[in-house]
This record gives C-alpha cells, structure tokens and sequence, in this order.
C-alpha cells in the first residue's frame, strides 16, 4: 500500500491546519491520473483497474472504472488550455485520452464498445458521470468532434431514456445526462428531465436532507448524490427554473450548515453508513455550493471542510501497489464491501475534484482556513429530519454520531446503519463470524445464544436535543414466508439519552419468549500494539494509549464481559483498524416477558479512567416506569418510559 508523496510546498500562513493549497489539489489529481492512464485498455475505453467483480459483470465495471477516472479529469480539463501536463519526465494528453476513449466505447462496431443500456444497468449511473465530465472538458473533447461522431456519442447517451432506473438517487442520473444533452444542443427528452427532477422532490424530508427512495435510507448520499446532482443541474440549467435553483441551493446551504459538525479535528467523519469506500467523495457537494455561491456562511470554514477532509485520506495509505484507489475505508477492506462494488468504484471519491472548478483568482484560494464547530467547543448538535445527534469533544476532536431513523432496506447493511452510534475514530466491526455481526454499539438479541439480531426496519418516534427514542420490532417479514429476527413477534422500545460526551441506553423489551441479549460498546481498534483488557463486577473497559471504550450496567444486565473481538476471529472485523476488542453486556430474560435494561457508554481519546467514568453517574434508581440519573455535577434527569412517546425531565428545563 503506498500514501502520495508532495512536491508542491505547505502554505500554513493561509491554510493553518493543513498547510494545502489549490496546488496540491492540482498535484493530486495527476499523481492518481497518470494509474489510470497505465491502466487503461489497448484502445482506451476501458479501466482495468484490479479489484473484486461485481454484480453487474465484467464490461459495465470496465466501463465504471473509465467513467469514475473522467470525473478526476474533467474539472481539471475545464481550467486547462492544453489539458495536457508533465509529470516524472512524462507527458500526459488527459484531453486526447478521454476523447479516443469516448469515442471507442460508444461505438458498436468497436471491440472495445460499452454494449446497449438495458434496463437498471450500471450503464445508467455511469452515463451521469460521462455526460457531467464531457461537457466539463467539452474543449478538449467534444469541440474536436466530427458531427458523426457527436452523433455517436450523443446517440449513445439519449439511450438512456428508453429504459428503467431504480426509483431513488438513480434519476437524477437521467436529469443530468439529459440535461449535458440539452447543453450541447443534441436530442433529449425533456420530459425525463423535468418528470425525474420532480419525481426526487418526494425524497426531501427537509432542513437540507433526503432520504434515498420510500424508505429513511439516510447517510452521505445525501452530499455526494442528492445535492452534487441537483447543483449540476443547477450551474447547466438553473436559468430555465430560476425558482427552482434557487430552492435548491438554500438545501445545500442547509445541509452545509449541518455537515460542519460531521468533521473531526483530523478531518474525518463517522463511517457510517454504505460506500464508504467512496471517501471523500462528500466533500462535492461542498465544493459545487461554493462555485455557485450557494454557501452564504464563512469561505475560511468550507476550504477547512475540503482540505481538512481530502488531506485526512490522501496522508494514509490508500492507494495500492499499482497506484489505484483502494477498495476500504482507509486500508482494503473486504468486510466493508458491497456487492455493486468493482475496482473502479472507490473512484467515485474524485468526485471532490469539482473543487478545481473554482478557478485560482477566487476567494477561496486566498482567504485563510479558519475554524470548525470542532476546533471552537464541546457541542451536541441535533439534525432532527435526519434523525441524528452529532455530539463533539473539541479537546481530541473525537465525533460521535447517535442514529436513531436511518436504515436500509437490506438487513444484511445493518451494521453500517443500525447501531446506535458511529464515530470518527473508534469504527465499526463491519464483519461476520458464523453468520453473526459484532455487538458493539447495539443491542442483539438470540433465541439459541448463537444466531443474533439487531434492530431493522425501526421506527424513529422522537429526536430531541439531549435524547431520542426508537422502536423496533424482534421479527420483521422479508417476503415469502421468510423472516428477519427471533420466531416469534415482540418489540424494543430504545431510548438514547446523551450528556457531554457519553451516551446512555434505556431499553423496554416486549417478547413473549424467552431471550438472550447482549449489548457492546465502541469497538477500541489498533494497528499495532497490545489492548489493556478490563472486567469489573458492572463494566467492561479497553484501553491501548490514550483510546479507551468502556461499557457499565446501570440496570436489568446479568453481567459484564471481558472485552474480545467477534469470535475471536484472527482475521478481525473491523472496519479501519486491523485488530478490535468490545466491551459488552450480557443477559437471559428468564421467563419474563417484560424487560428493561440500561448501559452507560463511552469511547474517549483523553485518558479518562474507569473509575472517572463510573463516578460520572453519582447515582441511579428506577422506580415503576421511571429512571432517574443523577450525574456528577448535581444535573438530574427523570426519564419515563410509559406509555407510547417517553418523556425526559430535567431539574433546569422540561425536554419534551
């Protein structure tokens, strides 16, 4: 595995955190371009880039790879005369390279043809990224065009519309492919246009936020699909619907808003969610919302997010033997992979690229980065459209997200969205060990005390500043008579309540049947070294240097378990890191059909001990439906948990 080198100098007198400039946003798009251009296929319309096969088979991944690597080049195309450039005594015609490519792929008669777009194919999405980067370098490219063989080419784009797209993200693919089309004076059908631009309206569930499809399927899509398409469309077209524009531009706005307080002071953000091996391919939105002035609040703050957020990846070793974009979060990582990933997929990250766009002689390369929420205070900040609380610790940068609305339709992703929290340093176990997922940072539940389940398909019924509440069932009907969960029907009602820079779990479990729970804290995940393992009467406790994940029974849990990774498999599971231990708890509900169990969790990057954590609750006590917490500086919550929308009280101020 190898991590980019620079050439170009650190500028810290106006970039104070990172010392970047435009410069070596420049010198990153060549190094990554000049893999792909030794990658290439003998007539260039293909990426024969290593990497798993997907679902979608052999020509539509070549061709994922080609179009994903044009994203790289096309904002860089757009502000270059020449577009060709030198690097390590080799020249490099980026313009030339993509045109013959283009060329041969829309060709039927080519060997190196793409094939017909049928429908739902990956065709569909790439055919966006081709039209979007096309018309970026519409100088190099397009303007050398004979007439036939713009023909070709647009012909071969307008086949987009006599197929199917899946009813989510996907039809905003259309919206720019038709609309690049329209831009260059070729057949489209505005009708797609106009009809798939109004049928995405019905995913807004407002403050800046979508949802992907009919269900609350809610992550980085949101930056990196939802609003990267819409400004597209916007800088190409919004002068026809100057209303509409406009709207969407304040989302961005708002969505911007909220995304400051995603950053660690490193620069990354929770993994949370799928296609996380697209990296940083959030920052895009960001990038297109300050090109088209969308962004009303601070430049200092936005090029932090950017350069904060493509200098936390681009410092580790990302990039494989061969100089491609690796297939993980950080390092490969089989666990975290979906089945529509090839190895051209990580490079929907460029992506981020759009940044080049914005032209040297703008404000954004000359003003000086300046702080995010992360770098001022402590925060809990509550997005409740989004159904999440990002809470801050500024001292270590650590970002916490609590997640109590965003699922997915296959319970097989439940563990990049259904735990109740993710983080920007301690990430989730993203394997599998005899068919079960790791407990950290949720609460499964076994018939057998061998085969688990956590919550799916859940119910968000409250999100407020301090807490939230979830309801989930045990066993959820996948269709033809097959089922996700125990064999027989119950419910978990989850309340999370938050106070500095810990969370806190309150379960009201409803089964008829007699279950095994267990309940895990952060996974604590290392590279090298040894864990310190902890197993107290009431907790459970990992510590390697400063990192330390902790878990403590405040009530109903049988017991305290000594932290382990999932089975402890040799291979490990997690996500970043290439070992991980798990506190956890543990418990039989007997032949009670009625529990309630409650934890307290930490993961803390400030060398707190176990003994600080434990007297951080000075005292616990529940009475019928009511518990009630008092802390260590004197604050006191009173939280019921009758009837159908629990209520939390606090000696200051009622909550709800």
């Amino acid at each position: 595995m190898k991590q980019m080198e620079f050439t170009t100098p650190l500028d810290h007198s106006n970039s104070r955190y990172t010392g970047w400039t435009r410069g070596h946003w420049e010198e990153a798009f060549k190094q990554m371009f000049t893999s792909i251009y030794d990658s290439a296929s003998l007539h260039g319309a293909r990426q024969r880039i290593p990497g798993p096969r997907s679902h979608h088979g052999l020509l539509a991944d070549e061709l994922e790879g080609f179009t994903r690597s044009f994203i790289l080049a096309g904002p860089w195309l757009m502000n270059h005369s020449t577009g060709v450039f030198k690097l390590n005594e080799t020249t490099y015609d980026v313009g030339a390279f993509y045109k013959k490519g283009i060329l041969n792929g829309t060709n039927p008669k080519h060997p190196e043809y793409w094939g017909d777009i049928y429908d739902y194919a990956q065709h569909l999405v790439e055919m966006a990224s081709l039209a979007w980067s096309l018309y970026q370098g519409k100088q190099h490219i397009w303007d050398n065009y004979s007439d036939l063989e713009k023909k070709q080419v647009a012909s071969y784009l307008n086949s987009v519309n006599n197929v199917k797209y899946h009813q989510n993200n996907w039809l905003l693919f259309n919206v720019i492919t038709n609309t690049v089309l329209k831009k260059l004076k070729m057949p489209y059908s505005e009708e797609n246009l106009q009809k798939n631009l109004t049928a995405c309206e019905s995913m807004y569930i407002g403050e800046g936020w979508y949802r992907d499809g009919n269900i609350n399927r809610i992550d980085y899509y949101n930056s990196w699909a939802f609003h990267y398409y819409y400004l597209i469309w916007v800088y190409l077209d919004g002068d026809s619907n100057p209303e509409l524009a406009e709207k969407h531009k304040s989302r961005a706005n708002e969505f911007i808003n909220d995304f400051r307080y995603f950053f660690d002071k490193d620069g990354s953000v929770p993994c949370f969610g799928r296609s996380m091996i697209y990296r940083f391919s959030y920052l895009s939105s960001v990038a297109l919302a300050v090109k088209l002035g969308a962004w009303k609040g601070s430049l200092g703050e936005v090029k932090s997010m950017l350069n904060l957020g493509i200098k936390f990846y681009i410092d580790q070793p990302i990039f494989s033997d061969s100089g491609h974009l690796s297939l993980g979060f950080i390092k490969p990582s089989n666990t975290i992979l979906e089945h529509y990933n090839c190895g051209g997929s990580p490079y929907w990250a460029a992506k981020a690229f759009n940044v080049l766009m914005i032209p040297e002689d703008h404000e954004l390369w000359r003003c000086k980065e300046e702080p995010l929420p992360i770098h001022k205070s402590d925060f809990n900040c509550n997005l409740g459209k989004a159904g999440l609380i990002l809470l801050g610790d500024s001292r270590s940068g650590h970002i916490q997200l609590i997640n109590q609305k965003s699922y997915h339709d296959k319970w097989e992703y439940n563990r990049k969205y259904t735990n109740f929290a993710y983080s920007s340093r301690f990430s989730y176990e993203s394997g599998l060990s005899w068919g079960n997922t790791s407990c950290d940072n949720s609460l499964q539940y076994s018939e057998d005390g061998i085969n688990y389940y956590q919550r799916w398909k859940f119910s968000s019924l409250y999100i407020g500043e301090r807490f939230s509440v979830s309801h989930a069932p045990t066993r959820v009907n996948i269709g033809n008579n097959n089922y996700y969960g125990v064999e027989s029907e119950g419910g978990i009602t989850t309340v999370i309540l938050v106070k500095d820079n810990q969370y806190f779990t309150f379960h009201q479990i409803d089964s008829p049947i007699k279950l095994t729970f267990r309940e895990g804290g952060y996974p604590l995940g290392y590279d090298y070294g040894c864990a310190s393992l902890f197993c107290g009467s009431d907790y459970s406790s990992a510590r390697i240097g400063a990192s330390h994940s902790f878990i403590r029974i405040l009530y109903g849990w049988e017991k305290a378990c000594l932290p382990e990774s999932l089975n402890n498999d040799i291979q490990g599971s997690n996500s970043r890191y290439s070992f991980s231990k798990v506190p956890r708890l543990e418990m039989s509900s007997g032949s009670s059909k009625k529990l309630f169990l409650a934890a307290q969790i930490s993961a803390s990057i400030n060398q707190v001990s176990d003994k600080q954590l434990i007297n951080f609750v000075k005292s616990f006590n529940k009475s019928g439906d009511e518990y009630i917490l008092e802390f260590y500086d004197g604050e006191t919550f009173i939280l019921n948990l009758n009837g159908t929308k629990p209520s939390l009280y606090c000696k200051k101020a009622i909550l709800t």
